[in-house]
């Protein structure tokens, strides 16, 4: 039988209101507790941090005590005239008139930390405590104190009682951290020291004293007083405080269960390893001796930061959690009144919203029927708004379903107009929508069947296939298949696969579009087919380039070696070590060493030019200034023999990105032709300057013979020389040219040659080159 929507709304209701209430009680208790919490430790944070204040107000107070004693003429004089008897007795006077209830130790050393008297115990002196870190600092002339541990030998120096009063054997605690020792006897102390200067300035001595806090309550009960006013809760103290040497207490407020104070018990060993072994603060729940406590430890530091003990301060958690649980009850009660009450608020709206229901459930089963005619609920909220929508449903469903017709309509003219084969087909794989050109193809019976059997002639789905891809990213995925037909011959389709999306954008099917690209990929089969043969045309032709690389190298090897021994035999000749010759010979001799020369350098020339391309070149900044003053210093010797007044103008800044070596090159075969050409006497320039902010322009300007307008395209061919009378006279190979443009155009350059603008003799070789600004 099933429930009515009147008993599920009332339970649903009673469920959230019974949810509500759990996680409101819950959420109530864990945010009244964190509140709790949170209450009492920035309370106790608060209070240590006034305890700490009033700790360290008594630890000045000693300081103004020592420091105001330092200024008693009996203390003064007597050190300052070296007089200890008269400044035992004085310093003793002083100590029981005016401060025997206010400090425990006064005592005076001189200038070197040796002790000439103490107040309580006048017969012990002569003592050095140069060791104690406070003398020290006041030895230097500076007031200072902290609180400090003095052993029970220097106790006993200064009072046997003090020494008394130290003493203590450790009380066994629960939760304590282990350690060997049972007691301990020396004692923690309000120290300070002050230097005592005679009456022109100069340091003669330091009073020191201090205040013994063991077993003395004065500062933790102070602490208390103004901190929680003697509050008792249930019997005991609201708040307490303790001092603690080391992990004992040694002054404390906090009782045993007999009523005494808890000194010689220890803390435990949690705030043991993080307060004294870490140094740092510690606010949390402990149980202190007998009671829980919300509390707050930090540490105590000497002068030299050592920690040295504990200051802890702690407040009863008892009373907190009584007055939370009053509070938490009264809101439990609350809100178990808040559930009943809403019982029957649940009842009275449920039977308002299921009257209305019930007619719009009769209006839904006569729309189905085809027999709507309106519903009226005579409501004004949501449900009356709900049934206004089933009124406007039926005219806007019978206009959603005409344009659901026209798009359909609108898709199958758009499949027909499409002139490559193209179906729609579901998530299994089946066509549910072909266009005429398929079905002409496949046949008419397609609709239904598998789209792999129709197109592929496959018991299964295609490994690669477009449609199963397109549904697997989203997105319209094209590929190329391949089939051959009875007769062998191999065609080829370009399929494309296209997600189809329901209303909610969720994948429905998929749309596949299958052309003939035959003819494309054999056009590209035989394009590829080019493209290979040209990689091995190419390779080829690579080949013989290095062949001709090879047997150029190898030539002018073989042409070198007889040149060398050409070369050598002729040098002997002309200077007579294989005997006389007549000048005839002398003559005819110094031509064959010209032309061995000139041979030579055809030889060198022509490596360099058929090895320029199949170098690695090192391309870094370097300035243009430097390469062209090195140049000049390498051809100095050709300089002074023809006495040829050299400039270069050439600014600091100009930085080329270049191969250096290739670049100097450059600049060696044009100075070089420039001197060559130029007579005895004349002039070789080199300036640049800035053609425009990206590019530079060298002019190289000689005073020569020139060269005619009609060659100076021709002079950078390779074995070109002006006239054979300059060969003869000059000497050359015609490839030096040649190679300096091949550089040029390698860093991007261009180069040319005019004639001097003014009308005089010789030439001026221009270059252009790209620069990087310094």
């Amino acid at each position: 039988m099933e429930t009515s929507i009147s008993k599920r709304i009332t339970f649903a209701f009673l469920v959230i209101v019974f949810t509500s209430f759990f996680i409101a009680g819950g959420m109530g208790v864990y945010l009244f507790n964190n509140m709790v919490q949170a209450t009492i430790q920035n309370e106790i944070g608060h209070d240590l941090d006034v305890a700490d204040v009033i700790f360290q107000t008594q630890l000045t107070n000693t300081e103004e005590i020592v420091k105001y004693s330092s200024g008693y003429s009996r203390i003064r004089n007597n050190l300052i005239k070296n007089d200890s008897a008269a400044l035992s007795k004085g310093l003793f006077d002083i100590y029981h008139e005016r401060f025997n209830d206010t400090i425990d130790i006064l005592t005076v050393t001189d200038k070197h930390g040796v002790v000439i008297a103490r107040a309580r115990n006048p017969a012990v002196f002569g003592d050095s405590v140069i060791n104690n870190s406070l003398i020290q600092q006041a030895l230097k002339g500076e007031t200072v104190s902290s609180i400090e541990i003095m052993t029970r030998e220097e106790l006993l120096k200064e009072s046997g009682l003090l020494a008394a009063q130290a003493y203590m054997d450790f009380t066994p605690t629960p939760k304590a951290k282990p350690r060997p020792d049972t007691n301990s006897t020396s004692g923690m102390v309000l120290m300070a020291a002050t230097p005592i200067f005679d009456y022109e300035g100069n340091l003669v001595g330091v009073l020191y004293g201090a205040n013994l806090i063991n077993r003395d309550y004065t500062i933790v009960d102070i602490i208390q007083d103004a901190l929680f006013k003697d509050v008792e809760y249930a019997g005991r103290d609201v708040g307490t405080a303790t001092i603690f040497q080391e992990d004992f207490r040694i002054s404390t407020n906090v009782l045993t269960d007999l009523g005494e104070r808890a000194i010689t018990t220890r803390v435990s060993q949690e705030v043991n390893e993080a307060v004294l072994e870490r140094g740092e603060d510690w606010n949390s729940k402990a149980f202190v001796v007998n009671a829980w406590y919300v509390t707050a430890y930090k540490p105590i530091r000497n002068l030299d930061q050592d920690i040295i003990g504990i200051l802890y301060v702690g407040i009863l958690e008892q009373p907190y959690i009584d007055a939370g649980y009053e509070i938490l009850w009264a809101y439990l009660g609350f809100l178990v009144l808040g559930f009943v009450s809403s019982m029957f608020i649940s009842r009275y709206f449920t039977r308002s919203i299921i009257s209305p229901i019930k007619k719009l459930i009769e209006g839904t089963e006569a729309i189905a029927k085809g027999e709507f005619e309106g519903i009226d609920v005579s409501t004004n909220d949501e449900i009356g708004e709900l049934a206004n929508a089933f009124n406007d449903m039926d005219a806007k469903l019978q206009q959603t379903m005409a344009k659901l017709i026209s798009s359909r309509n609108e898709i199958e003219t758009i499949f027909e107009s499409i002139s490559d084969v193209a179906s729609a087909q579901d998530m299994d794989m089946k066509i549910t929508f072909a266009n005429r050109l398929a079905k002409d193809i496949y046949g008419d019976d397609i609709i239904g069947q598998f789209c792999y059997n129709v197109y592929e002639g496959k018991s299964g789905v295609c490994d690669d296939c477009p449609a199963i891809s397109s549904l697997e990213t989203g997105g319209i995925v094209r590929k190329i298949h391949s089939k051959y037909d009875y007769e062998g011959v191999r065609s080829y389709f370009e399929l494309t696969g296209s997600p189809l999306k329901d209303e909610k954008g969720n994948i429905s099917g998929m749309v596949m579009i299958r052309r003939d690209v035959t003819e494309q990929k054999t056009l590209e089969n035989e394009l590829r087919v080019s493209y290979i043969n040209l990689e091995m045309a190419y390779e080829e032709l690579k080949q013989l380039d290095k062949m001709k690389s090879e047997l150029v190298a190898n030539i002018s090897h073989e042409i070198r070696t007889p040149l060398t021994s050409i070369r050598g035999y002729t040098e002997l000749m002309l200077d007579g070590t294989l005997g006389q010759t007549t000048d005839q010979q002398l003559k005819g001799m110094k031509v064959v060493l010209r032309n061995v020369d000139r041979l030579t350098r055809l030889i060198s020339n022509v490596l360099d030019l058929s090895k320029f391309d199949q170098q690695e070149r090192v391309v870094k900044k370097v300035g243009l200034k430097g390469i062209i003053e090195h140049v000049v210093d390498d051809l100095v010797n050709e300089i002074t023999d023809k006495s040829i007044a050299v400039t270069v103008d050439v600014p600091d800044n100009l930085v080329l990105e270049c191969d250096a070596d290739a670049l100097e090159q450059v600049f060696i075969n044009l100075l070089g032709n420039a001197i060559k050409f130029t007579d005895k006497g004349g002039s070789v320039s080199i300036q640049a300057y800035y053609e425009d902010k990206h590019h530079i322009h060298i002019a190289v300007m000689d005073t020569g013979v020139g060269i005619p307008e009609d060659k100076f395209e021709l002079v950078f061919d390779r074995f070109y020389q002006v006239d054979a009378s300059s060969t003869r006279k000059y000497g050359g190979t015609g490839l030096g040219l040649a190679i300096t443009k091949k550089i040029v155009e390698w860093h991007k350059g261009t180069i040319w040659v005019r004639n001097n603008p003014d009308g005089s003799s010789g030439s001026v070789f221009h270059i252009i080159l790209p620069i990087k600004h310094n």
